[in-house]
């Protein structure tokens, strides 16, 4: 039996913890949740109508999705990678099991609950961790299902309701489909195959191993990146063509029949054109240009989706007459998202503004060759996607200038949801502007994990009032609830996202705000002259990061009007150096700047790089956290 040593188990983990690093920051750059879904929380609000106990099944790894406990969703990535540190605990135990599953195996089902076909781990998640990183197919498991009740207005509970009754004749559970009426279709389909050994006891899972997996591995291979069909609908498409008694027994046919079928389909799938076309005819002959706004929350939900909101309503205001706006909201599903950009095709748009990554894939946009996709932030550039993003950083630093001078503890408060480069960059601009008025100035941080949680947001900010005893609250959340703390505590408060003086009339100073009505404003008024339009050419700057990076200067981000809190020689300084950094003689990361191990992380007199920026991973010696 193979045998591994400690050094390589240890290795393997680091490769783990490098891979769970990369997913969370990727999630969390997206506005998502970087950690394991909790189940316990998904099912907070939702009436489960019947457990019904499955006993000890085998249970698909691809089909696990997150743990029960919230308190154990923290320790891993999205991708059930490890999160915590090699020198942890978690760790330790972590690579032990490792060595277990090289040398033995593990053997010990796990167990779980199971809601909508999706599986949640009670006890053990590192052994899920391991399996999902060697990419194992399928772990025992007990299970106990968890039934939601019947909604006749919910298309997810009614397909799963379908997919229940599959189950029951099958005792399938790695396929799924997320259009009704498809589990009927299949079974349909496979009703009435008969297993070809006899030492198997369920038809169905010989049909599994036999044909449906062999043709997932090939379809991948070939059809994935070509078609539109999920891997469940083309092997439907598949049986449909060539019959469950007639499955070939050799790989080598198999692929032939694949190719020969996404070649057929490919065809019947509409091809769009390389290069997106506006509808210039309809601009030329001075039709109102047509703009949609996705958002993936409820407006009243999200300071985020708020401060585009405002912007969406600016530009109705502004270029009344010239343009017709739409706002979708909420939506939360793949599933919402394409039903909406069909929508969006056939009311024939012309631009869409999205806010958040969640449902933006090539495969999606690329069909609607006739609208123009503009998505915020810069991980990804597409023929008809382009992406923007702001230099929040520079009104932080602004917002820094004013806490620093108010402060008579020398100690601000600092909310923030995750350490990626985003938030951490606001923390360290935000504590060099305070140490630039008050060199005594400490920022001290309090995280959530969690854009937006309105009991972890309450309470770090109580925390930061009563154990570290700061007298002035900022945060990087997705809501005004900081605001709201310090308020109720009589402490001076900054906002974000968008003006926020009304949850804290008493204490407000200003809050650091993005003006999306600029951007929208310039981006749809160069389509309506008809051009192909670039950041690069409407916002000015001189480096790549600038097509999508606006700063002060744009206006695309700004200081909300400051209140009568602030004293008037500070606001006179503050709009000395904003002046400054608009006309590019002053860089809020300007040398010489020291971490807080003592290390110069930005050389006396240089400017800090755009990358360097975005790939920020360390604090200023004046911020402390916990």
């Amino acid at each position: 039996m193979y045998r591994t040593n400690r050094s390589q188990s240890r290795t393997e983990y680091e490769k783990a913890y490098r891979l769970a690093r990369r997913d969370f920051l990727n999630e969390i750059s997206k506005g998502k949740d970087g950690y394991l879904p909790a189940l316990e929380d998904i099912i907070q609000n939702v009436e489960i109508s019947k457990e019904q106990n499955l006993g000890t099944i085998d249970i698909p790894i691809e089909r696990i999705k997150g743990t029960y406990y919230h308190s154990r969703a923290v320790s891993f990535s999205k991708n059930f990678y490890p999160l915590m540190k090699i020198d942890t605990e978690f760790a330790s135990k972590w690579i032990n099991l490792y060595e277990a599953q090289a040398e033995e195996g593990i053997r010990e089902p796990v167990t779980a609950y199971e809601y909508l076909n999706w599986f949640y781990i009670v006890e053990g998640n590192k052994r899920v961790s391991i399996l999902k990183y060697l990419n194992a197919f399928s772990t025992r498991g007990e299970v106990i299902r968890l039934i939601p009740k019947w909604d006749e207005g919910d298309p997810e509970i009614k397909i799963y309701y379908e997919f229940l009754d599959f189950y029951e004749k099958t005792k399938i559970n790695i396929i799924w489909f997320d259009k009704e009426g498809k589990f009927k279709e299949l079974y349909e389909l496979i009703k009435d195959y008969e297993k070809k050994s006899e030492f198997v006891e369920n038809k169905y899972d010989e049909l599994i191993n036999s044909i449906y997996l062999p043709f997932r591995k090939l379809y991948r291979e070939i059809g994935k990146d070509k078609l539109s069909l999920s891997e469940e609908e083309a092997f439907i498409e598949y049986l449909k063509k060539y019959g469950i008694d007639n499955m070939p027994e050799i790989e080598r046919e198999m692929r032939e029949q694949i190719k020969f079928l996404v070649d057929e389909l490919s065809e019947k799938e509409e091809h769009p054109l390389s290069i997106p076309l506006f509808r210039i005819s309809t601009i030329l002959s001075g039709a109102a240009l047509k703009v949609a706004f996705i958002y993936n929350t409820r407006i009243e939900d999200s300071a985020w989706t708020y401060s585009h909101e405002l912007g969406r309503r600016y530009v109705e205001e502004k270029l009344k007459g010239e343009v017709i706006t739409k706002c979708f909201e909420n939506v939360s599903s793949s599933k919402v998202y394409e039903k909406i950009l069909e929508q969006l095709e056939e009311e024939k748009f012309d631009l869409v503004f999205s806010t958040s990554f969640d449902f933006l894939h090539d495969k999606e946009t690329k069909k609607f060759q006739n609208v123009k996709f503009m998505h915020f932030s810069g991980y990804r550039a597409l023929e008809d996607i382009n992406t923007y993003y702001g230099r929040m950083y520079e009104p932080r630093f602004l917002a820094g200038m004013i806490a620093g001078a108010m402060t008579k503890t020398n100690r601000l408060g600092y909310v923030a949801s995750y350490g990626i480069p985003e938030v951490i960059m606001g923390i360290n601009a935000f504590a060099l502007g305070a140490k630039s008025v008050n060199s005594k100035a400490e920022v001290h941080v309090g995280w959530t994990n969690a854009w937006k949680n309105y009991e972890y947001e309450r309470n770090t900010a109580k925390y930061l009032i009563d154990e570290i005893e700061v007298d002035v609250l900022t945060h990087h959340q997705d809501s005004a609830e900081v605001l709201k703390v310090g308020e109720e505590h009589n402490v001076y408060t900054i906002g974000y996202h968008y003006d926020m003086r009304e949850f804290a009339p008493s204490t407000y100073l200003t809050s650091v705000v993005w003006n999306w009505g600029i951007y929208y404003e310039n981006i749809i008024k160069d389509v309506l002259r008809g051009s192909n339009f670039s950041l690069f050419r409407l916002f000015s700057g001189s480096e790549k990061i600038e097509n999508f990076w606006g700063g002060l200067k744009t206006g695309i981000v700004n200081l909300a009007p400051l209140s009568d809190l602030v004293l008037p020689q500070v606001k006179n300084l503050v709009k000395l150096v904003k002046n400054d950094i608009i006309e590019d003689k002053f860089h809020p990361f300007r040398g010489p700047i020291y971490d807080k191990k003592g290390n110069l992380m930005v050389p006396e007199d240089k400017d800090i790089s755009d990358e360097e920026l975005m790939n920020m991973d360390w604090f200023t010696y004046n911020v402390f956290y916990s």
